[in-house]
């Protein structure tokens, strides 16, 4: 199949796979409650990463029975809890007064008094209630079957509100019906003349603003002491103004009065804090109802989109990449991207809830899955590469392969190479005097000794082609000065067969002679063949000229012939001449053609030798036959036996009898590869 098929095959497989998986527990009811918990616990904590919302100028007052409020009323009037209910008739006695719009008492009245017999407590407190203007409130229980629940005071025509909150442990939700009655917030919003903006009628996740008090101390809402508000109303205006109360707090405000403290026994939980007073929960629904807020669920049709996309990406990003830290980055940015945006989301003035457990779930499985794909499809198919790359590289260049296996693929890529051919001069000849036998333990020693100057040098081995042998450098790991290695590795063939040379012979051929060609050149690189056969090889033309170089060696009785690119990349570290511009066969285009002598600074000889025969071929393209001539006679008699001197020499004495023509370039066209 296709690779690019393949991996888009598997993308869409394990995405849709990975979606499923994430939407059962949704639909499963035994695995739901599962999943709730899990959304419950992403829900409480970005709570608690929103920035509080100061409800100190709200429309809600708290007139709150905290211990400071205990502590003051035992101390002045020696009362314990509960309170005189009379203490609660003059509160709102002063509230009245202050201008407030509405007074709601988070407080249950179920009981007869305990003072009643002795002071007639109740008819007192229905009695002040009965002289305030303004509505009042009631909260009370509500029955299954819609009832109220009993209420001691003799208040005339009382109004009530639903106080039931549910029996959560943490208060998330707000129900303004209760058993067709209506909560305690849209009672007090109804006696005020408010209209809510909210349906009064249906069930919401509260907006909270904040904790009930940071750890700076402040409260989110305004909260004031009970018993600062009794002491205004019972010692007059000098007890207000020594506990900072002015009618302005209270004008035009819906008070809420409540108990605070673990010995009233109204504490809640909120997602914010572990202890928040149930008066403050109803005065954030009031807030809630008042401003049309309530934290807004995503549409169901991103609860399936989601998590799907975060299965695709999530796929995508670990299939497609080659490197094992990109796959990893995958999974890490889908589920930072889930929790982010939802975080962001829910930081907004308006609270939008994304629950991202679903989306999690997906991101989760289609990561383990996508790995799991990687591993034992593309991982294996590399590891088999690697393995048969193992046999043609050096042990080194093996060891980074294993560290780093993507970066073998199957196809090509192009890339910068440098190529070497070597080629045993008339192998054929001189293998027909040998037996089979023979030969093949000739070839088997000479290409294990010619191979591991290669791998010396960290080569790539292609093919054995008979006696020949292709190898690069700069594929499949990067190599900065792969052009130098190949010269190396020529040099240490040449060097290695003479050292050699008795040995081979010994098998009962002749004068052995490896003729070298190196070019570098850009080609494509990687597998190549079927799903029977294929290896890592170079394809290109610039392949073939290493070839052409490798059997133009025949011309001037060379060992190693260089291209133009090769020598310009190896000149300053090694000694090199210019022996011919040359127009190979199969080519129109002429190139200078380099031999390689050696490494540079080892032989002064070979200096004379290089500085004569490129004077001697300066004047060859000059049509300087006399010049050139002496010239090559003085490198051949100063310096040493030279196979390219002579075989120049042998070409101007047939251009002297056989002069080329008057548009003659000086370049020499081979007749054979």
């Amino acid at each position: 199949m296709n690779p690019v098929i393949r991996r888009l095959a598997a993308v869409s497989i394990i995405a849709l796979v990975a979606w499923l998986i994430a939407m059962l527990p949704g639909a499963a009811a035994p695995i739901r409650p599962i999943l709730d918990r899990a959304n419950v616990f992403f829900y409480d904590t970005y709570y608690r990463l929103r920035p509080i919302e100061s409800r100190a100028d709200g429309p809600v007052v708290i007139v709150a029975v905290d211990q400071r409020s205990l502590d003051a009323i035992d101390k002045t009037y020696h009362y314990g809890w509960p309170w005189p209910r009379e203490f609660w008739g003059h509160i709102v006695t002063y509230l009245g007064k202050a201008g407030a719009k509405v007074v709601v008492f988070d407080l249950l009245f179920t009981e007869t008094s305990a003072y009643q017999s002795r002071t007639g407590d109740d008819d007192t407190f229905a009695g002040l209630l009965g002289e305030v203007k303004a509505p009042v409130v009631f909260g009370s229980m509500v029955s299954a079957d819609g009832g109220w629940g009993h209420f001691a005071p003799p208040v005339k025509g009382p109004t009530f509100g639903a106080v039931n909150l549910g029996g959560d442990k943490i208060f998330r939700h707000y129900t303004p019906p209760t058993n067709s009655r209506p909560s305690l917030a849209v009672a007090a919003l109804k006696a005020a003349g408010m209209a809510p903006r909210l349906p009064p009628d249906r069930p919401f996740l509260l907006h909270y603003y904040g904790p009930h008090q940071a750890g700076d101390g402040k409260r989110t809402f305004c909260y004031i002491s009970a018993a600062s508000v009794l002491g205004a109303q019972l010692q007059g205006d000098e007890a207000a103004r020594a506990a900072g109360l002015t009618a302005e707090l209270f004008r035009n405000k819906i008070v809420l009065i409540g108990a605070i403290t673990a010995g009233t026994y109204d504490l809640k939980s909120s997602p914010l804090s572990g202890q928040y007073p149930g008066v403050e929960v109803h005065a954030t629904a009031i807030e809630n109802l008042l401003a049309g807020q309530q934290v807004w669920i995503a549409p169901t049709m991103w609860g399936w989109l989601t998590p799907l996309l975060c299965a695709v990406l999530t796929t995508a990003g670990v299939i497609y990449p080659r490197r094992a830290i990109a796959k990893a980055i995958a999974p890490v940015l889908a589920a930072a991207g889930i929790l982010g945006i939802g975080i962001l989301l829910f930081r907004g003035s308006t609270i939008r809830w994304v629950p991202p457990v679903a989306a999690l779930i997906a991101t989760a499985f289609s990561s383990l899955a996508a790995f799991s794909w990687a591993y034992f499809m593309e991982d294996r198919q590399r590891r088999f590469m690697l393995k048969a790359l193992s046999k043609v590289v050096s042990p080194a260049v093996a060891a980074q392969l294993a560290q780093n296996p993507q970066r073998l693929t199957l196809g090509t890529v192009r890339t910068d190479i440098t190529v070497l051919f070597t080629d045993l001069a008339n192998f054929t000849n001189m293998s027909e005097g040998m037996g089979d036998e023979k030969v093949g333990e000739l070839l088997n020693r000479y290409l294990g000794e010619m191979s591991d100057q290669v791998l010396l040098n960290d080569g790539t081995l292609d093919k054995y082609i008979g006696d020949a042998i292709m190898c690069f450098w700069n594929a499949p790991l990067p190599q900065s000065d792969h052009a130098v290695r190949a010269c190396r590795a020529a040099l240490g063939v040449t060097r290695r067969e003479r050292e050699i040379q008795a040995d081979l012979i010994s098998y009962g051929a002749k004068q052995i002679h490896t003729r070298i060609g190196i070019n570098t050149t850009s080609a494509r690189v990687g597998f190549v063949g079927s799903s029977h056969l294929y290896n890592y090889t170079a394809i290109g033309d610039g392949v073939n000229l290493a070839s052409r170089l490798e059997g133009a060696n025949k011309l001037y009785g060379t060992c190693i012939l260089l291209s133009e690119t090769t020598a310009e990349a190896v000149k300053d570290h090694f000694l090199i001449r210019r022996i011919d511009v040359l127009r190979v066969k199969g080519k129109r285009k002429p190139m200078a053609v380099y031999e390689l002598l050696a490494e540079k600074e080892t032989d002064s000889q070979l200096d004379a030798l290089v500085r004569g025969y490129e004077s001697a071929f300066a004047h060859y393209q000059l049509r300087q036959w006399d010049q050139a001539e002496k010239a090559l006679l003085e490198v051949n008699g100063h310096s040493m036996d030279d196979a390219a001197s002579r075989a120049l020499l042998n070409r101007i004495e047939r251009l002297r009898i056989a002069p080329p023509p008057e548009d003659w370039d000086g370049v020499y066209d081979a007749k054979e590869k």
